[in-house]
């Protein structure tokens, strides 16, 4: 699943290569992964891209219109969710297998739409389960959860009164967003907290060591251009893949040397999500 690191470098790439282009048409391919009446957005220009915890929003103006009328188109990428830029709409062949696809070029069979500009190129929204989804709205969508980058996340934003284990905890998109089960995994190994935890448990020395892996952690994963885990579901918009799973500290290393005591990473299931843990350095 993309997480902020993921969804940042797709914002970063996107940012130098679609803004100020013109939508001239939306090809709908699942009707379930876009929501809105394409007309609304059709003659519109991107004027920004943002990204708001983990949903990627591109802010919108009628380039024709006497009045300026904003609109928002909202991505969120889900567990699966994959945005491919092309120059060239008809000829969109990447350098790399795309997955899920088994080939190179675009559109593909887990294609769900199509955002096509007025100078030929476009974006290709790719979706294996079909969770993900593509939003019209009069207003970005903003999650409720604190942003992880913001300056309002801060280690007091940490402290918690819930029996929640810790883990938990950290991947409630409505107290702090941004954050998925690979960066959390690693961001409480860097902080020596065991992930079963209660949330309640930590001392204040904890919270702060804790702030400050989750800000490393997540740091890191941004100047990687994100993680393409074991099955390389996020890939960059060019088709290239993220680096940070080569710096992965606990994550999907179940069996492996703990990097810092060689103890064996060991792996649990706990409210449907693997978690991954060193049983010597966090307690």
């Amino acid at each position: 699943m993309p997480e902020l690191p993921e969804v940042e470098t797709i914002k970063k790439y996107l940012e130098p290569n679609i803004g100020g282009k013109i939508i001239s048409e939306i090809k709908i391919l699942s009707a379930k992964n876009f929501i809105g009446n394409k007309k609304n957005v059709l003659g519109y220009k991107i004027i920004s891209i943002e990204r708001f915890g983990k949903v990627l929003v591109l802010k919108l103006v009628n380039s024709q219109a006497r009045k300026q009328i904003n609109r928002f188109l909202n991505i969120h990428f889900k567990l699966s969710g994959q945005m491919l830029y092309a120059k060239d709409l008809i000829n969109a062949v990447y350098k790399n297998k795309i997955p899920f696809t088994n080939g190179y070029k675009m559109p593909a069979n887990t294609t769900r739409v199509v955002i096509e500009f007025k100078d030929g190129s476009g974006l290709f929204f790719n979706d294996l389960r079909k969770f993900g989804w593509i939003k019209i709205s009069n207003k970005p969508i903003v999650p409720k959860g604190i942003d992880l980058l913001s300056k309002e996340f801060t280690p007091d934003k940490l402290i918690s009164s819930s029996n929640q284990p810790i883990k938990v905890a950290l991947m409630d998109q409505d107290k702090i967003t941004g954050i998925g089960n690979i960066y959390a995994n690693d961001s409480l190994f860097l902080a020596k907290i065991h992930p079963l935890r209660p949330a309640k448990s930590l001392t204040k020395s904890e919270n702060n060591k804790l702030y400050i892996s989750i800000n490393k952690v997540i740091l890191n994963g941004i100047r990687d251009q994100g993680s393409s885990g074991a099955d390389e579901a996020f890939i960059l918009p060019d088709g290239s893949r993220g680096r940070h799973q080569r710096h992965f500290l606990v994550y999907q290393r179940e069996g492996e040397p703990c990097k810092v005591c060689k103890t064996l990473i060991k792996r649990i299931k706990h409210h449907g999500r693997s978690s991954f843990f060193c049983p010597m350095c966090q307690k």
